[in-house]
């Protein structure tokens, strides 16, 4: 394991550069040494100057038996399932960028574009709703069980297809709404499901083009993308398992993968959905988290000042419920600490383990990617250990 690097940073941080490498490096490797993961990257920046930059570890734990192509040692340009982080830096940031232009407003009924939803409770559901997890649309929902009987019998070959997409796109239309729109927040997959599919509607695109031509593209972030499994089946391609991190052995699928999206729901429809799909690198997040805290201060080309801050207010579009759309408020209790009390701090986390940390009152990002879900991404010992990394970045150990 080599030394990390840490870049100058303001003199009000309590730790120098080479101790706050030493401590994150002294962090991960206890970390490492009780099993709490395998390796992991770290990539943090205050006010644009970069403050480190580390891999650490292995791609697999030590215990763990997997082929030779997916072992090896974590390094800066490690790829990563970024699971549910891609609600925030897909379908989210799309939809601001609509917003942007408005050609969109948060506060839209989602029936305006998906007559789907026009009926019932359901046509009172907005957009904001949708990505604030307040849309009234019940937990753990999901479609991969319907999917794989139909593979195995009246539609051998639908899993990862566009009938299984669609399948899937009616399928979570369908679902009864577990609480009145706006008055809860319920996480499901189907708030992130169907905006996908709103973004594709608003855009004429297939959602992977859209977050292409809308975030992607212009923000150059070449390895922040979806893995198309549709594409990759129909041209008899397998990803570079090499680049990524495995993120786990699967048992129903009875490998290990490396690739190939973790999330149930995302893989039947073929690997590119609304709530989890993207993979990426550290360096790539921490470029699309620049421009969301660039946004914020009314300095970015793409996303208008009032769009950004209407999607990171607590209060604007969902004040019973106090949430942020298509973003989380950092909180001890999800492995995150805030600066000095300053509730503006926002995340964005993946249930593959991997998080981004922006807090606008000091210009501070911290990307923190891992393949915790080996051992356990919600254990305490792993939400212990990322508290610990955010606090001693944000000089508050």
């Amino acid at each position: 394991m080599g030394s990390p690097t840490a870049s100058s940073h303001t003199e009000s941080q309590k730790a120098t550069p080479t101790s706050l490498g030493e401590t994150i490096q002294t962090l991960l490797e206890s970390a490492i040494s009780d099993q709490t993961l395998a390796g992991a990257v770290v990539m943090a920046s205050r006010q644009g100057a970069p403050l480190l930059h580390y891999a650490a570890g292995t791609k697999i734990p030590s215990s763990q038996e997997a082929p030779k192509a997916a072992q090896g040692s974590m390094s800066v340009d490690t790829v990563f399932d970024l699971g549910q982080m891609t609600q925030a830096i897909c379908t989210a940031t799309v939809l601001m960028r609509l917003v942007s232009a408005e050609k969109i407003h948060a506060t839209d009924r989602a029936s305006r574009f998906l007559q789907a939803l026009g009926v019932g409770q359901k046509s009172s559901i907005t957009l904001a709703h949708l990505l604030s997890h307040t849309a009234g649309f019940p937990a753990g929902a999901s479609v991969y069980e319907d999917l794989v009987r139909a593979n195995a019998g009246p539609r051998p070959g639908i899993l990862a297809s566009s009938g299984a997409k669609q399948y899937a796109y009616t399928h979570f239309h369908n679902l009864p709404l577990k609480y009145e729109p706006g008055t809860r927040e319920l996480v499901s997959d189907a708030n992130y499901i169907v905006l996908g599919e709103i973004c594709e509607i608003i855009t004429g695109l297939p959602l992977e083009k859209a977050y292409a031509r809308y975030v992607a593209a212009p923000l150059r972030v070449g390895s922040l993308n979806f893995i198309d499994l549709t594409l990759l089946r129909r041209k008899g391609l397998e990803p570079v398992v090499e680049l990524f991190a495995p993120t786990g052995f699967c048992s129903r699928r009875e490998r290990l993968l490396a690739g190939e999206v973790w999330d149930e729901n995302a893989w039947v429809m073929g690997g590119v959905s609304g709530h989890c799909g993207l993979f990426g690198t550290a360096r790539d997040v921490h470029t699309w988290a620049t421009e969301i805290l660039r946004g914020y201060r009314g300095e970015s080309s793409l996303l208008s000042r009032d769009a950004v801050a209407e999607f990171l207010s607590s209060e604007s579009a969902t004040p019973q419920t106090g949430s942020r759309l298509g973003f989380a408020t950092a909180a001890r209790e999800n492995g995150f600490v805030e600066s000095k009390g300053d509730s503006r701090a926002f995340v964005t986390l993946g249930g593959t383990g991997c998080s981004a940390f922006v807090d606008p009152e000091t210009e501070t990002i911290v990307v923190f990617l891992t393949n915790a879900g080996f051992s356990g991404h919600t254990s305490r010992r792993f939400l212990g250990l990322r508290t610990d990394i955010h606090a001693a970045i944000m000089g508050l150990s």
